[in-house]
């Protein structure tokens, strides 16, 4: 068997961590940007394959919030929004721009079709439960509770 550390070559972008009642994720990023960008393939993952949606459409997104935690919940619940309202699920995401009260992104992905599409956990929202953003390591890290 290998050892440990040559198991993990590939740096980690996201885990689903234990949580009593709801879903828990750990997300990391070499970058905030990149940070948010991880946490919206987690959630994707979360409700579906990623792997199974074609990049058919395109989603311009623009948020403000008061600091960078509500801003990852803000991310994470405008997601969750695009697919509730338009069945719009995103498979690529990438962060515009970015400061502690901004974020602006474009997510890729399709529409929601259960003939293509396997659905997985429904999501009600991300929460403020255990919210944290950090710098560990060299790297970001954030952990966010998800109401299922």
């Amino acid at each position: 068997m290998k050892p440990a550390a040559s198991r993990r070559k590939r740096k980690e972008k996201y885990r689903q961590i234990a949580h009593t009642a709801d879903l828990g994720l750990r997300i990391w990023g070499d970058s905030r940007e990149e940070l948010f960008e991880n946490a919206g393939a987690a959630l994707t993952a979360v409700l579906t394959d990623r792997r199974r949606l074609r990049r058919q459409k395109t989603a311009e997104i623009l948020l403000v919030a008061p600091d960078l935690e509500a801003l990852l919940v803000a991310w994470l619940n405008y997601l969750l929004y695009l697919y509730d309202v338009d069945a719009f699920l995103g498979r690529e995401f990438k962060v515009l721009e970015l400061t502690p009260q901004r974020l602006a992104a474009r997510a890729r992905g399709e529409t929601y079709d259960p003939d293509r599409h396997v659905s997985r956990t429904a999501v009600k929202a991300a929460t403020y439960h255990h919210l944290e953003i950090a710098k560990r390591n060299g790297r970001w890290q954030a952990t966010v509770i998800l109401d299922l």
